[in-house]
């Protein structure tokens, strides 16, 4: 059967030239390089998105200056800010000075607006005051009767305040003032060789009274200032007087 045996000849012939052109078309063409799976390709990073806060600024090492040493001035230098403890021990009322801003002042038979009108008085009449009660005032005089308080001026007329230097204080201002007639005593610790120095900047000058109660120096109204080392250790005063219608008065007190 010689056609059968050329024909699968021919069969196998062009199987094979059909296998080898496809195997050189494979062979020919561009082969894609598959990425490594043990170093894989890093995708594209997107730029850092800023902070909220600023970045700080790298802090410098201050530089120590050497300690300058202190002076003497300044390390007996007393302390400040610290006051006198000042405590009224005595206070009481002997005149007033009628200031009512409703003149005449009314005089009444006991101590309440609704009592009886004994009487009037015009305002800068200066009272006696025997009595206080209920923010009334008894006055005696040529019409006793009872008025309002608050409505004249008074202030105390015999009074003793108790003063007490604070640590690194040495000196102290005192003001005040007389409504009539009265007394002022300040009175203060000292201690024997202390140099005390009293200075007027109105009106009169104090008595200055050592712990025995005599004068330290020779009373004088108009004197200006007066200092002197104490003799002993006690209780000082400066005194004010009043023996007129009142004034007001202040002096500086120095202990060193």
């Amino acid at each position: 059967m010689p056609f059968r045996s050329s024909a699968l000849i021919w069969f196998r012939s062009s199987t094979c030239a059909t296998l080898l052109a496809m195997m050189a078309a494979c062979s020919s063409a561009p082969q894609s390089s598959a990425p490594s799976a043990s170093s894989p390709t890093a995708a594209p990073q997107s730029p850092a998105k800023p902070t909220e806060s600023p970045t700080a600024a790298p802090q410098s090492i201050p530089q120590l200056s050497p300690e300058s040493p202190k002076s003497d001035a300044a390390s007996d230098a007393k302390p400040s800010g610290s006051k006198a403890t000042r405590t009224v021990e005595k206070c009481v009322i002997r005149m007033a000075k009628v200031n009512d801003p409703e003149s005449p002042l009314n005089v009444r038979s006991s101590p309440n607006a609704s009592s009886q009108i004994l009487g009037q008085l015009p305002n800068g009449t200066f009272v006696d005051v025997e009595n206080e009660q209920d923010g009334w005032f008894k006055i005696t005089g040529e019409k006793p009767g009872w008025i309002a308080k608050s409505r004249t001026e008074n202030n105390c007329g015999e009074k003793v305040e108790r003063i007490e230097f604070a640590g690194g204080q040495d000196n102290i201002e005192i003001r005040d003032r007389f409504i009539g007639t009265g007394s002022h005593t300040y009175s203060f610790n000292l201690s024997k060789g202390q140099t005390l120095t009293v200075t007027r900047d109105r009106q009169v000058f104090p008595r200055i009274v050592a712990p025995d109660g005599k004068d330290l120096v020779e009373y004088r109204e108009d004197r200006k200032s007066w200092t002197g080392e104490v003799a002993a250790t006690g209780d000082y005063a400066v005194i004010f007087e009043s023996n007129f219608k009142g004034y007001e008065y202040g002096v500086s007190v120095e202990a060193r």
